[in-house]
C-alpha cells in the first residue's frame, strides 16, 4: 500500500472564495474549448437536496442534466453554455466522457489504494480530482464504455458516460476541486494494468468440477460467509414506478469475490468451487448470469492482484489441505 498518499487529501486544501456564476460560466466554456462536451447538472442545496422534483428523495444530488435531453443536449457552443448558466446561475457542471477523456471514479479510500497499487504509483500521473467524498483520475479517452465496479468502490467513466467536474458543488457542501492541475495539455493513456479491469470477460472455459469438501474448513467458512452476505444484499428501491435506490446486490458480489481472491492468492483454493456458490448466491438476490459472471472475473482478478495473507494457525490449517491449482478466471489479461 501507499503509505504515503494522506487518508484525506482534501483536508489540506484551505477554503477558497465563494464560487460565483462567472466561475462556473468561465469553466465551463473552458472544458469546452478543449473539446469536451459541456451540460447543466441540478445543484444540491445547503441541506443535501437536489433542485430536482425529488428533493430528498433524490438517489443523485446534483450529479444528473437540468436539459430535457440529457447527454444529447449537450455542447462545446459558449453561447449554449451562457444561456445555460443566465437560466441556472448555480446549476453545476457536466462533462460528457468517451470522446475527450475518460475518468476512474474512485469514491472510498480503499479503492483509491486499490488504484495507486495497481497503478504502482504514489500519485496518478495526470489530473486529479478531489469530489465530495471520493477522487476522479483523468484519462485521454479511449474505446472503452463505462463500467461500474471494475473494483471495490471504483467505477469507469468512458464511452456514454458523464461526470461533475470543477468548481461543481457535492452534497455534502464541499466543492469538486483539482487537487493535481489540468493545464489543456495532453491527458494520460489509461495504463495497461487498469484497462485490464475495465475490458468485460469473455465467456469462462468449462473446467472440471471439484468437490466442495476439498476446500479447507477455513476457506469453507470464508466462501460460506460471503456468499450469504451476497444473499442478504439490499434489493433496489422502487417507489412510484422510480428506481430510487440501487441496492447493493452487485457491490456485495464484487466485494465477495474481491477478498476470496485475496485469499486464494496464498491458499490453496478451487475456484471453481467458488464461482458456483457465488453464482448460486447471486442468482437467489436476483442479478443476472451476465451481471454475475462479469463481476465474479472483476472482482476475483482485482483480488489475486492484492493478496491477504493468511495468520500462522491459519496457514498451517492450509498446508495439510490437498492442493488444487489455481488457474484464474479467464480475463483480458490472461
Amino acid at each position: 500500500m501507499n503509505a504515503s498518499w494522506p487518508t484525506n487529501p482534501i483536508d489540506r486544501i484551505e477554503p477558497g472564495p465563494p464560487v460565483t456564476t462567472a466561475d462556473l460560466v468561465a469553466a465551463a466554456i473552458g472544458y469546452a474549448a478543449a473539446g469536451i462536451a459541456v451540460l447543466p447538472l441540478h445543484t444540491p442545496g445547503a441541506d443535501g437536496a437536489c433542485s430536482c422534483r425529488a428533493g430528498k428523495a433524490c438517489g443523485s444530488p446534483g450529479k444528473h442534466p437540468r436539459v430535457r435531453r440529457g447527454l444529447h443536449d449537450a455542447s462545446r457552443q459558449p453561447e449554449a453554455i451562457r444561456a445555460w448558466w443566465a437560466r441556472w446561475p448555480h446549476a453545476n457542471i457536466g462533462l460528457i466522457t468517451g470522446t475527450v477523456l475518460d475518468v476512474c471514479d474512485i469514491d472510498t479510500s480503499s479503492g483509491l489504494h486499490i488504484v495507486l497499487d495497481l497503478l504502482d504509483v504514489i500519485r496518478p500521473p495526470g489530473p486529479l480530482i478531489r469530489t465530495g467524498s471520493g477522487w476522479h483520475l483523468w484519462y485521454a479517452a479511449s474505446d472503452l464504455a463505462s463500467r461500474v465496479t471494475i473494483a471495490p468502490g471504483v467505477d469507469w467513466r468512458g464511452r456514454g458516460g458523464l461526470v461533475v467536474a470543477p468548481p461543481s458543488l457535492h452534497h455534502s457542501g464541499t466543492r469538486y476541486t483539482f487537487q493535481q492541475p489540468w493545464q489543456h495539455a495532453d491527458l494520460p493513456v489509461c495504463p495497461p494494468q487498469l484497462r485490464a479491469l475495465i475490458l468485460p470477460a469473455p465467456p469462462p472455459v468449462s473446467a472440471p468440477a471439484v468437490p466442495i469438501a476439498d476446500l479447507d474448513r477455513y476457506v469453507q467458512a470464508a466462501l460460506d460467509g460471503e456468499a450469504d452476505r451476497v444473499r442478504r444484499a439490499p434489493r433496489p428501491v422502487i417507489s412510484g414506478g422510480r428506481r430510487i435506490s440501487g441496492g447493493g446486490r452487485n457491490d456485495a458480489l464484487n466485494r465477495a469475490a474481491f477478498r476470496l481472491g485475496q485469499l486464494a492468492a496464498y491458499t490453496p483454493m478451487d475456484e471453481a468451487a467458488v464461482r458456483r456458490e457465488l453464482t448460486e448466491a447471486a442468482l437467489s438476490a436476483g442479478l443476472s448470469r451476465a451481471e454475475i459472471q462479469r463481476t465474479l472475473s472483476s472482482g476475483w482478478r482485482a483480488g489475486l492482484r492484492h493478496p491477504r495473507r493468511l495468520d500462522t494457525r491459519q496457514n498451517a490449517v492450509a498446508r495439510r489441505v490437498r492442493k488444487v491449482p489455481v488457474q484464474t478466471w479467464p480475463g483480458p489479461h490472461s
